[in-house]
């Protein structure tokens, strides 16, 4: 019996689908105009945390050592900054690799640090990275305590500076898309009132009649979940060929960043999409038919 019923609304739902053709592109259509603003958000969103996750992971501090440090002392020292908490790594850069890392750098004006070999005034260090940026500094100040370490350096008004807009960026991001994801219930909820509104006769001839409330509203909630599921699968496809032309636009022009690959996004995105758009769909008929069950 149940089953027969579960054939019957699942038949009734795609029925009113096909009956209703214009409001069904209609719904259709809101559902994946709303999805696609709010997809866009959030690309760009997880694109800056991409970026700034790339940013945080690059920071690192320099601890110069001092001159008359014997080797235990400099391997104590090295031992000590591993069991701080949150350092992730400890790499030892002697005066002569730091001489050389110089050279480099200034390339083709490299000749201007010949004969420093014999009298290298570079310090020796330890080049800490850390695990989360945000620790930098306490990391940094615990460092500074350790016997035989002179200075420690991390660029801290520029690494200051960098966090704090990255976490304006985060919450700005996050409330964008919090506000984006009510407007799109709220445009989706109202076109899919619109269609049972539409139908409103037919609602109240089959109470009269009879009918459970249940028994009107599953072929609704499944016309909804259709829908819904429908708008956010054509959202994705939208998404990802403007990703795609955007992705390949982006990356041949950046040269420090490179935005999240499609396959990274899209995946999660069209099954987030599709369990979102079935339930708003769900959700906004049940809701949309409530006052037309009262008769």
């Amino acid at each position: 019996m149940l089953f027969r019923n579960f054939r019957y609304f699942i038949k009734e739902g795609f029925s009113n689908l096909a009956r209703n053709r214009l409001m069904t592109v209609a719904s259709v259509t809101s559902v994946m105009a709303a999805l696609v603003i709010l997809g866009m958000f959030l690309l760009i969103i997880l694109n800056v945390n991409h970026m700034a996750y790339q940013v945080e992971s690059q920071l690192e501090l320099k601890a110069f050592l001092k001159d008359d440090l014997s080797g235990e002392q400099i391997q104590r020292i090295g031992e000590e900054i591993k069991g701080i908490d949150g350092v992730s790594s400890v790499v030892f850069e002697s005066k002569e690799q730091a001489l050389q890392k110089f050279k480099k750098q200034l390339g083709e004006k490299s000749y201007l640090l010949e004969g420093l070999e014999k009298d290298n005034p570079l310090p020796q260090s330890y080049i800490v990275k850390v695990k989360d940026a945000n620790l930098i500094k306490d990391i940094a100040d615990e460092i500074k305590g350790i016997n035989g370490v002179d200075k420690v350096s991390y660029g801290q008004d520029v690494v200051e500076k960098l966090l704090g807009i990255i976490r304006i960026i985060r919450i700005v991001g996050l409330a964008i898309i919090s506000i984006l994801f009510v407007i799109s219930i709220v445009i989706i909820s109202n076109t899919i009132k619109l269609g049972v509104f539409a139908r409103r006769r037919e609602i109240n001839i089959m109470k009269y009649i009879g009918a459970t409330d249940w028994f009107i509203r599953w072929p609704f909630l499944i016309e909804g979940i259709v829908l819904g599921l429908l708008g956010a699968l054509l959202s994705v496809g939208v998404l990802a060929l403007m990703y795609g032309y955007t992705l390949d636009y982006v990356n041949s022009r950046l040269i420090v960043f490179n935005l999240l690959p499609l396959s990274d996004v899209i995946k999660d995105m069209a099954l987030y999409f599709a369990l979102l758009g079935s339930l708003i769909g769900a959700i906004g008929s049940g809701l949309s038919i409530k006052r037309f069950l009262n008769v």
